[in-house]
């Protein structure tokens, strides 16, 4: 998933944005000894600020105002990372972790990589909220990517689902 979303970055934003893998360390115990954002916050500072980092969490921000279970910040994301109940084939695996990560997470990096540009919050929070809105209700459809990152359509095989940035203007 990261060399995808490396990939979607630079053909959608044209930024040339590192994106390296690295496992949150969750520290089993009590009920204060989970991760929560300050946890997350405390990680992202002490990994550098300067960064981008990108977080996959098993709970729900929250302290989100953005409605799809998902956080942004400078140079910090977060999203509800859902897994299926019960593991069938790989295929359909597939499909169950695009249409239910991928394009939140490419709705979150739509967020933080419009605001990078210098954009107002009317543009890189509301205008994403829009199109995400028009792709909920089925207005527009998502856009579908196979695993070698070519655009089809719903009904073939995909493994990533996007937000369609070609409907925000920045």
């Amino acid at each position: 998933m990261t060399r995808f979303f490396k990939w979607w970055i630079k053909h959608e934003f044209n930024e040339d944005l590192s994106v390296d893998v690295d496992i949150l360390p969750v520290i089993p115990g009590k009920l204060f000894d989970r991760v929560n954002l300050a946890y997350l916050l405390r990680d992202h500072k002490e990994r550098g600020l300067s960064i981008f980092h990108f977080y996959l969490a098993y709970f729900k921000s929250w302290w989100s105002d953005c409605h799809t279970e998902g956080y942004h910040s400078n140079n910090f994301g977060l999203v509800t990372w859902f897994r299926p109940k019960t593991f069938s084939s790989d295929f359909k695996n597939e499909k169950y972790f695009a249409n239910n990560n991928c394009a939140k997470i490419s709705h979150v990096l739509c967020h933080e990589l419009i605001r990078r540009k210098g954009k107002k919050r009317k543009i890189y929070f509301d205008q994403v909220h829009n199109v995400w809105d028009m792709h909920v209700k089925e207005e527009m459809p998502f856009l579908y990517y196979n695993k070698q990152f070519n655009r089809v359509s719903r009904d073939s095989e995909y493994k990533y689902v996007t937000i369609d940035t070609s409907k925000i203007e920045y």
